[in-house]
């Protein structure tokens, strides 16, 4: 995953709860929303880029439940 900008991005609207918007606005004060050592980014961008890790994230676990499931049916033949 490329996090400093050499993949073009897409915009998306996302839609959260005002409970949520507040949970992340208090970890990105909070500082637990790492920013890059070295620099400082906008509030907006942390967001983006934790979000980006999210899915990245959730993609990687797809994939490794796939090669799991994939390795199950191979035990079974």
């Amino acid at each position: 995953m490329d996090m400093f900008g050499k993949i073009p991005l897409i915009e998306i609207p996302v839609h959260i709860t005002p409970d949520q918007k507040q949970w992340l606005d208090k970890m990105v004060e909070d500082g637990r929303i790492a920013v890059p050592p070295g620099g400082t980014l906008e509030k907006g961008s942390v967001i983006s880029m934790f979000f980006r890790l999210l899915i990245f994230n959730a993609m990687e676990e797809q994939q490794r439940q796939a090669a799991l499931e994939a390795e199950d049916e191979d035990d079974d033949e």
